[in-house]
This record gives C-alpha cells, sequence and structure tokens, in this order.
C-alpha cells in the first residue's frame, strides 16, 4: 500500500511538472516582435519546480520540489549510480506523457 502510494505522489508531481512548461517562441519571432515593440508587455515566465540528484545513505536518489521548495515526489530506494537515476527519470516522463492516472480501490 505504501508503495503504490509513493508511486502516485511521484507521477502525480511529474505531471504536474510537465504541464507547467510553457510554450517556447523561437529567436527569430521573438526579436521580429521586440522589434515591434509587441514583446513589452509579454506574461512573465511560468514557474516551474526542480529535480535534484543527490546520494544518500543507500545510494544516488532523486527528489522533485515544486515551485515553493516542497518535496512532491522521491524514489523509495537509492540506486548504484547517477546514470541509472537519470533513466529512472526519463522512464517516468515516458509513462507521465502516455499513461492515464486510474484509480485504484483496495
Amino acid at each position: 500500500m505504501r508503495k503504490t502510494i509513493g508511486l502516485i505522489t511521484l507521477v502525480f508531481g511529474l505531471a504536474v511538472l510537465m504541464a507547467t512548461n510553457a510554450p517556447q517562441i523561437d529567436a527569430q519571432e521573438k526579436a521580429a516582435k521586440q522589434k515591434k515593440g509587441e514583446d513589452k508587455k509579454a506574461a512573465p515566465a511560468a514557474k516551474v519546480g526542480t529535480i535534484e540528484i543527490f546520494k544518500g545513505k543507500d545510494g544516488y536518489r532523486f527528489r522533485i520540489k515544486d515551485v515553493d521548495g516542497k518535496v512532491i515526489a522521491m524514489p523509495p530506494r537509492g540506486q548504484d549510480n547517477k546514470e541509472d537515476v537519470l533513466k529512472d527519470l526519463e522512464e517516468i516522463k515516458e509513462t507521465l506523457a502516455k499513461a492515464k492516472p486510474t484509480e485504484i480501490k483496495d
């Protein structure tokens, strides 16, 4: 049960991070808007959380923090090296991009 809740929290946290990415304007379009003066009143960039990779007692881990610095997701165990942590993060991103949340009734 505890692992399931941890996994759901992790998936939800990454979904929030992925959903907050603002669309980017290419450099030429931005330069053209600046010349015309259109970019003066542009909205400020959206704030996003952070993903930290660190070495814990049981190996390398990551933690996902929201914009306020609150930890919203962490793996239940450490990995042997940083590359494995990065692979885990990529796998999580792919899963979040394709999967839809489902409710599990206990």
